[in-house]
């Protein structure tokens, strides 16, 4: 592992809605070229730790430095410039474009965004589907591909994907599991919030549970098979 400074570094982040306490002192980093998973159960905390970097929790302390910056009292759209993007759960497709508007939309923050050509060649499915369908009219497994799609045209260096094979048909899974490779090669550093355990272990070098809002356990990608009990255990995978 090198020494260099991580790209995104958490230290003792709490984060509340309103009332309920859901973040307890989160810590984890993200080396630059990573694909880092956090997993846990339901309620855990994952969706709220994503959407905490990106300032969408208003409520929240502690220590959010990206690039040696710190980030945490930020509005979202600073720390979107600074080369963070997020994909949400809900993926947020227009569904009254097509796919190439929906892709035409986002700002570009950063040199380095994916054009069009790159996007299709990464989403084949896409590119069938470029002009003549509205996002209304795409498969679940179309959306997500275009959600992800959307924000590499941003140019962001960190992109936080959350969820990204909910509901969908392992073939999807699959070329989805793909893209992320293809992603990771061209130099992208990616967190990754998934319920599906054995698409993270794939493709995560390492992996943190987050259990109750708190990081409970850490695992690197070559101690998944020598620890898969504990894992079950906290997981119920």
């Amino acid at each position: 592992m090198s020494n260099a400074q991580p790209l995104l570094r958490i230290r003792d982040l709490n984060a509340w809605y309103g009332e309920s306490h859901i973040l307890h002192g989160i810590d984890f980093e993200v080396n630059r070229g990573e694909v880092v998973s956090l997993l846990g159960r339901n309620g855990a905390g994952k969706t709220t730790t994503l959407r905490a970097i990106m300032g969408l929790v208003p409520q929240r302390v502690g220590s959010i430095a990206f690039e040696g910056t710190e980030i945490g009292a930020m509005k979202p759209e600073r720390i979107a410039r600074r080369g963070i993007a997020y994909c949400p759960e809900e993926r947020g497709v227009f569904a009254s474009l097509t796919v190439e508007e929906n892709l035409m939309l986002p700002p570009v923050v950063q040199d380095g965004g994916l054009g069009l050509d790159e996007i299709f060649e990464l989403f084949p499915n896409l590119e069938e589907r470029r002009k003549g369908a509205s996002g209304a009219r795409l498969s679940g497994g179309e959306q997500q591909m275009l959600a992800i799609a959307r924000i590499l045209r941003t140019g962001a260096k960190l992109l936080l994907l959350d969820e990204p094979t909910e509901g969908l048909a392992p073939v999807i899974v699959h070329q989805i599991g793909a893209s992320v490779e293809r992603l990771r090669e061209r130099g992208f550093t990616i967190l990754l919030v998934e319920q599906n355990f054995h698409f993270a272990a794939r493709l995560a070098d390492r992996h943190y549970v987050i259990e109750h809002g708190r990081v409970v356990e850490r695992f690197a990608r070559g101690d998944i098979r020598e620890r898969m009990g504990e894992l079950y255990e906290l997981l119920g995978v």
